[in-house]
């Protein structure tokens, strides 16, 4: 052992660390680099394996996901007369829409969705993009509030599924273009 020496005021022996403690630091370098080459090469840790193992784990769970659901070639909603489909919608329209528009549909703070006037167009394809990109500004008619954009709260099958229930509920609502 060194004689400890003063440095203002504290008092340092530079002794060495000891055998256990040099013994411990290097046993935890050696593991690790035998874990990160064990990570990298040798388990399903890995981002790329992860990732595939939980999406095969997600489509066991829910089923594969099918593509967006898109208009007809004629323009006309692909649920529409599907029973299903039009409980469906009715369940959303429910959540989603009678707050504005009334639980049945004859419009509070947005307008009355079954009567024969169609503020902002009659066909399938004008109701479906009015939903998916909203009502605000200039497109605002008869003092009604704005209504917003719901691509992204919704999706398309959802407001599919809620057209349907209209277009059973409202004939004046057209298909095609």
């Amino acid at each position: 052992m060194k004689e400890p020496k003063e440095v203002d005021g504290i008092f340092q022996a530079d002794n060495p660390m000891p055998e256990w403690w040099k013994l411990v630091w290097l046993l935890t370098i050696i593991f690790s680099i035998f874990y990160v080459i064990y990570f990298h090469y040798f388990s399903q840790w890995g981002q790329e394996v992860s990732y595939q193992l939980e999406v095969q784990a997600h489509e066991e769970k829910y089923g594969k996901q099918e593509k967006m659901v898109v208009l007809s070639e004629d323009g006309s909603n692909p649920f529409r007369d599907k029973e299903e489909s039009i409980a469906e919608g009715q369940k959303n329209f429910q959540t989603f829409c009678a707050a504005c528009h009334k639980a049945d549909g004859t419009g509070l703070v947005g307008p009355n969705l079954m009567d024969e006037e169609w503020l902002h167009g009659d066909t399938d394809a004008l109701v479906f993009e009015n939903i998916m990109k909203g009502i605000t500004g200039d497109r605002l008619k008869t003092g009604k509030g704005p209504m917003p954009p719901h691509e992204n709260s919704l999706g398309a099958e959802k407001v599919y599924q809620i057209m349907a229930w209209i277009a059973k509920s409202n004939a004046t609502l057209k298909k095609g273009q």
